[in-house]
């Protein structure tokens, strides 16, 4: 890799070229940190930047390696940290104006972790006001833009993380989901991010008792979204929902030969985008060609499933939301007050409706993942949104069907309902307007080596960001 796109090196790469000691922290952190100040004015993808600091701290790891003692394994590598995960002393304002005096008390457990295994914080990266919607734009921040296209949404919640890894950036960002939040944005922005089942990862109070919930990595590879992932995992004090033993993913991956994978396109239930049925027929080809058995099946969801989700997640998550309504409706983003006045009026039985639906749904997907080893379907069902959407007043149509603005393009929380079960999505193509489209790897409960495998043989057959043109044109 030449010096003058050293910003693409993946992470698992550096960390070996910083142990042989061909390539310094450093060296990674201003070549990082002056793509970073090229793409901002364009994307604006962060909410603080963090450089001189940085720098400091990549001085510090580089000393490190010279020692040649003992390093950590996350020693140097650049990292984006999603601005909703609270780091003590600094701002919380949760893309809000009316937090924008917010200071953290506190320092979220995965980043905690992230910054243990050596990682630098070089940036903090947007998000839509309170994480609640899957585009990316704030009174507090302003609009953040798609890299592959800046009409387009970089996906939300997770969307500054999203952008900022397609652009070379950083190497490795934080995400969180309740929604799909970290899986929208790789999706619309063409990199890899990972749902991990409920309890793997720990979370701070009280959503880490939220099954939705889940806080997991972002990267530009398979192999780089596994390093950070096992950073994050594990058992933690502060979280009694946390898992034991700790899982540490590999790094590499066996093939997927003999492998037998279920297809769905839409669900049972999806008005899906041709050019995201036309890359998911591709990249299932791929896994075929690789050796896998790919079976087409039939899901029978129904929209139904979109109707739970918004019930639990307005009765949780929107009620959450509430006191800063009472307070500060004026100052609040549209899409925040709509989510908050349907959270007010959801009921404790359409709570119960969207746990008794939960079941009805894995009596299909159960006894189907009994008989493969993953689901594979698309991550969003139209590549992506204007930058600038309002679901709240503009209406939405996929193949000339109108559909629900907020998440009917997405194919996302159906796996948050399914908590348990690990999503890895992965790109699968590009769309009529260049923005990116995803394939969504669901696993078996707490099988999460067999979706890094499998996202791995995707990958392997077409690999993007080690390919110069397989780079989103952003200066």
């Amino acid at each position: 890799m030449s010096s003058s796109d050293l910003h693409y090196l993946g992470a698992v790469d550096a960390i070996r070229m910083f142990r042989s000691r061909d390539l310094s922290p450093v060296e990674l952190m201003d070549a990082v940190i002056t793509r970073a100040e090229t793409v901002a004015p364009r994307l604006n993808p962060f909410s603080q930047t963090f450089f001189d600091e940085a720098r400091d701290q990549a001085k510090k790891a580089e000393s490190r390696y010279v020692r040649g003692g003992r390093t950590r394994s996350l020693e140097g590598l650049p990292l984006a940290v999603k601005d909703e995960e609270t780091i003590k002393g600094l701002p919380a304002t949760s893309g809000s104006t009316a937090f924008r005096h917010v200071i953290g008390e506190e320092t979220t457990p995965i980043v905690e972790r992230c910054f243990n295994a050596g990682a630098v914080m070089h940036v903090r990266t947007t998000t839509p006001e309170f994480s609640c919607a899957g585009v990316c734009y704030t009174r507090h921040w302003g609009v953040t833009r798609n890299p592959w296209n800046t009409d387009y949404t970089p996906g939300g919640s997770s969307g500054g993380s999203a952008a900022t890894l397609a652009a070379g950036g950083s190497p490795l960002a934080t995400g969180s989901d309740i929604a799909g939040s970290i899986r929208i944005p790789a999706s619309c922005s063409g990199v890899v991010g990972f749902k991990p089942p409920y309890g793997r990862n720990p979370q701070g109070h009280v959503f880490n008792l939220d099954t939705y919930c889940h806080s997991g990595p972002m990267a530009r590879s398979v192999a780089d979204c596994a390093l950070l992932q096992n950073a994050m995992a594990g058992p933690h004090p502060r979280d009694i929902a946390t898992l034991k033993p700790k899982l540490r993913l590999p790094l590499d991956y066996a093939p997927v030969k003999g492998m037998r994978i279920a297809l769905s396109v839409d669900l049972g239930y999806c008005e899906v985008d041709e050019d995201v049925r036309r890359n998911t027929l591709d990249a299932a080809a791929k896994l075929k060609e690789a050796g896998a058995i790919v079976d087409e099946v039939e899901i029978g969801w129904s929209w139904d499933v979109l109707t739970a989700a918004m019930n639990y997640l307005g009765h949780l998550f929107g009620n959450s939301i509430a006191p800063a309504l009472r307070r500060h409706r004026h100052e609040l983003m549209p899409y925040t007050v709509a989510f908050a006045d349907f959270g007010a009026g959801t009921t404790g039985e359409d709570f119960l409706d969207a746990q008794k639906l939960a079941g009805e749904m894995y009596d299909v997907l159960g006894p189907l993942l009994s008989r493969y080893d993953a689901l594979v379907c698309p991550t969003s069902a139209l590549a992506a949104v204007p930058a600038e959407f309002d679901s709240t007043r503009e209406t939405l149509s996929i193949n000339g069907v109108d559909v629900d603005p907020m998440l009917g393009w997405v194919m996302t929380y159906p796996f948050n309902i399914m908590s348990r079960c690990p999503v890895l999505t992965v790109p699968s193509g590009l769309d009529h307007n260049h923005v990116p489209t995803g394939l969504q790897i669901v696993g078996r409960t707490y099988d999460d080596s067999t979706v890094f495998r499998i996202g791995h043989a995707v990958e392997s057959a077409d690999p993007w960001y080690t390919n110069p043109a397989r780079r989103p044109d952003v200066g």
